[in-house]
This record gives C-alpha cells, sequence and structure tokens, in this order.
C-alpha cells in the first residue's frame, strides 16, 4: 500500500522499442530518468521520496533469487511497465515521473510461497482510490510547460543508412 515517487530506473528488459526513430536517433540524456518538477508534485504527505526501480521482463514474477539479487544491488521497487515509457517521454521532451503503488515484497525478501497475482491485484485494489487521488493532485499541481531537464537534447538526429 505504500506509495512511492523512484527517482532511478533500470531496464532489466529486452526487446522493447525504446526509440521513435526507424533509422537513426536522438540522444538524449537519461542519467536523471524522471522529470523532477513533476516528482516535486506528486511528493505529498506519506509518499516515499525516491528509490530505484527495476524493471523485469514479466508477465512472470521473480524469482526467489532475482528478488534477492535485486535487493542487494538496492533496487527497491521491481515493476513490469515502467519502461519504456520514460525513455520514450524523454526523447518527446515530454515531462514524466511515476508514482509506484507497492503491491508485495517480491519473492525472495520473505520466506513463503512468492508473489501470487490474485495477492497483489487485491492489494492494489484495496490502494487504488488513495492512489488516484494522489495522481489527479499531482496533475493538478504540476508545471504547465516541459522544464529544461526534460528538453535537454538539441534536436540532434543522426542519419545511420543500412545496407
Amino acid at each position: 500500500g505504500a506509495m512511492v515517487v523512484p527517482d532511478q530506473l533500470v531496464d532489466r528488459t529486452s526487446g522493447r522499442t525504446q526509440t521513435y526513430f526507424d533509422g537513426g536517433g536522438v540522444h538524449v540524456s537519461f542519467a536523471d530518468p524522471y522529470c523532477p518538477e513533476l516528482r516535486a508534485s506528486a511528493l505529498k504527505t506519506g509518499v516515499h521520496d525516491g528509490g530505484t526501480l527495476v524493471v523485469i521482463e514479466g508477465p512472470r514474477f521473480s524469482t526467489r533469487a532475482e528478488s534477492q539479487w535485486f535487493a542487494r544491488q538496492g533496487w527497491s521497487l521491481v515493476n513490469m511497465t515502467g519502461h519504456p515509457e520514460a525513455v520514450l517521454a524523454r526523447e518527446l521532451e515530454m515531462c514524466y515521473a511515476t508514482i509506484a503503488l507497492v503491491t508485495d515484497v517480491d519473492a525472495g525478501i520473505e520466506v513463503g510461497s512468492g508473489v501470487r497475482s490474485v495477492d497483489a491485484f487485491a492489494e492494489l485494489q484495496r490502494h487504488l482510490e488513495p492512489w488516484k487521488d494522489l495522481v489527479r493532485t499531482a496533475i493538478a499541481d504540476a508545471p504547465q510547460k516541459p522544464c529544461d531537464t526534460c528538453r535537454s537534447h538539441d534536436g540532434l538526429t543522426l542519419p545511420i543508412k543500412l545496407p
């Protein structure tokens, strides 16, 4: 039920399209993947500030060994849907942030059977209304124009001709 506004992202997915360009590309700054202004608008009383969101391929949950590895790396949130949205938004110079709703402690933190989707979805349902209220408030408090951080590339595309 905890709500967290992560400040970092680790991509452990494969095969997901990470650009809108068919040829060439736009090199974007991604050291800090989330918009600082949107993050600030989401940080309300009771919301945890910061954490690293590791995005896994899914739809399966983590193995116990993966979960323990994520924790040892200091990655505090495990998610299946947080990437490539962040990088695609940055490519389009759009402000983007995530508000994570924690539904479980993953497979390896505690002894037990691991994560079951029925339990994760039940936890999500229990805390969905407060999460939606936070999203609505964050949107209302969000800046109306893209910030300088999210408009960090110069629009330079590199045309690459492949044979």
